[in-house]
């Protein structure tokens, strides 16, 4: 891709739209750290481990 060639309201674009795919790709790398983290914290509260893996697995 040339960006010398795009209109700059078609680099603002793109911009945009490399910023979005680096939050969403960010997004999930933290998510199961997330998710065993509040796990934890579930089960050491008194949760019971098969209900997250119930909500995990659910449809």
């Amino acid at each position: 891709m040339d960006l010398k060639v795009l209109s700059d309201d078609e680099l603002a674009e793109h911009l945009n739209a490399v910023l979005n795919e680096q939050e969403r790709r960010a997004r999930l790398a933290r998510v199961p750290e997330q998710v065993a983290q509040l796990t934890a914290q579930y089960v050491a509260d008194g949760g019971d481990r098969a209900a997250i893996i119930d909500a995990l697995t659910a449809e």
